[in-house]
């Protein structure tokens, strides 16, 4: 049987812990690579992928095919996301657009404030002087 079999043929002796790690550390990648939580929030995502591919690593019975399936998951991502921006780009969801747009939008808004005449800028006020005050803070 190949390498590539026998990799295989691991998936199918898999625990409940080793597909507990296996979802964690897609998860911690994705959310690491991606933009939706903070600098913080990738440093904990990025630590949580490591631990938990070290330990899917060390609860497999081969760490080898273990290793290999980590590169295939990373692998598979990284297809995911590269169909995903072909697809936009091919849809013309990209973002050179939507800046194209907003400069249309921005332009159209100064044109519209144009038609408007200028307001007058009014110097500003002094401070003002409060009253002097002759009895206590409250009423009786």
């Amino acid at each position: 049987m190949s390498v590539l079999g026998d990799v295989f043929n691991s998936l199918q002796a898999m625990s409940q812990l080793q597909l507990l790690l296996a979802f964690v550390a897609c998860t911690g990648y994705v959310l690491a690579q991606g933009g939706l939580i903070g600098a913080k929030g990738r440093r904990m995502a990025w630590a949580s992928t490591l631990l938990s591919t070290a330990g899917f690593a060390f609860e497999s019975a081969e760490w080898m095919y273990a290793a290999m399936l980590a590169a295939f998951a990373v692998a598979g991502l990284g297809l995911f996301v590269a169909a995903a921006w072909l697809m936009s780009r091919a849809l013309g969801f990209s973002r050179p657009r939507a800046m194209a747009e907003q400069v249309a939008f921005a332009a159209s808004l100064e044109t519209a404030e144009s038609d408007f005449p200028p307001t007058q800028v009014l110097p500003p006020r002094g401070p003002r002087t409060l009253p002097p005050h002759s009895g206590p803070a409250h009423s009786v």
